[in-house]
């Protein structure tokens, strides 16, 4: 059996103002491919990336619009990390929050994962399908990368420019929609979808984040605490995940976004019958199984996103857990009969 590669509702961050904007119902649209009116209100929402590309090639069909993944993502940038956004925003500089930013996303979009590396005067982002559908995922390739570059314009500068873009497909739209999107020339059918930049930019510090950015932060937080309101583990849980990419999940920073004392918050837990620790080795594997069951990411970049030190650390948890190390069940996950 197939993996089936889900995205969090986040991916549609700014869809019910762009859809009106050009002349459409959100609402009709989203209830075609099956999706609810309301999800990009339910923070932790997990969507078929199947769904999502056929509800971009609806958009682009009917409201004849070629180029609908650049102009969502638009409307995108730093709002896609979710709760993990105003943590973000915290980091020292570009290449800090870049870390950040690569591994929340590894772990928050199964369809893919960014590889982001300097090489000699570059800085270059890489993006990698985990999934093979090239014709129906055009408009969530351009989505994709179009949302990464504006990622890295709202942590660090409207005035950031790239050097050179490059899509692993051919355009679907004119080449001036690129020109006005990217500012820069774009290049097609080639290896990889990719951003490359000067690799100074990395040394800038980030631009603080507007009151209306730190509203949606925590509009976001709530909201994904009221859905998991009937039980402090799922709550705690929710947000390890949200957090894990940053490195921010400890008992106390938890405790701190939940706004209960740590000693509290433990003894609830024990309530419950769980603890933090146990909750926190709960989310690590489950996501380090799916990635290793379905993603090509590497071993290395997993380890770093689940936020442990060193891959033998990874490693020695995960076997203590499987009986078998990451590498030996993704060999064996593999080599299963579909």
């Amino acid at each position: 059996m197939k993996p089936i590669y889900e995205i969090r509702s986040g991916a549609l961050a700014g869809f019910n103002q762009l859809v009106p904007a050009l002349g459409g119902d959100p609402a009709a649209l989203l209830a075609k491919v099956g999706l609810p009116a309301d999800c990009m209100r339910r923070p932790d929402l997990l969507i078929p990336i199947a769904t999502l590309t056929k509800l971009l090639n609806i958009c682009a069909d009917e409201l004849n619009c070629t180029d609908f993944g650049l102009r969502l993502a638009d409307k995108q940038g730093v709002r896609i990390l979710g709760a993990l956004g105003r943590l973000v925003l915290e980091s020292a500089d570009l290449r800090t929050a870049l870390v950040v930013a690569q591994r929340y996303m590894a772990l928050h979009n199964q369809a893919e994962h960014w590889r982001i590396q300097q090489e000699g005067d570059l800085l270059i982002a890489r993006r990698f399908d985990h999934f093979d559908d090239p014709l129906a995922a055009r408009q969530y390739r351009e989505l994709a990368t179009g949302a990464g570059y504006r990622l890295i314009q709202d942590l660090a500068g409207r005035d950031i420019r790239p050097r050179r873009v490059t899509f692993s497909q051919g355009p679907v739209s004119p080449m001036q929609c690129y020109r006005d999107f990217f500012q820069a020339e774009v290049e097609f059918d080639q290896p990889h979808d990719s951003l490359e930049f000067d690799a100074d930019v990395v040394q800038r510090a980030l631009c603080p984040p507007s009151a209306s950015l730190v509203r949606y932060f925590d509009e976001f937080t709530r909201q994904l605490l009221d859905k998991h309101s009937g039980s402090l583990a799922d709550q705690v849980k929710a947000l390890i995940l949200q957090t894990l990419g940053a490195q921010r999940h400890s008992l106390a920073q938890i405790s701190r976004l939940i706004d209960v004392p740590a000693r509290t918050l433990q003894r609830h837990l024990q309530r419950e019958g769980t603890s933090f620790k146990q909750l926190l080795q709960d989310a690590r594997m489950e996501t380090a199984r799916w990635h290793l069951s379905a993603s090509s990411i590497d071993i290395n970049l997993l380890s770093a996103t689940l936020g442990y030190t060193d891959i033998s650390a990874f490693s020695k948890a995960f076997r203590a857990v499987h009986g078998k190390s990451p590498l030996q069940w993704r060999k064996q996950e593999r080599a299963a009969p579909v």
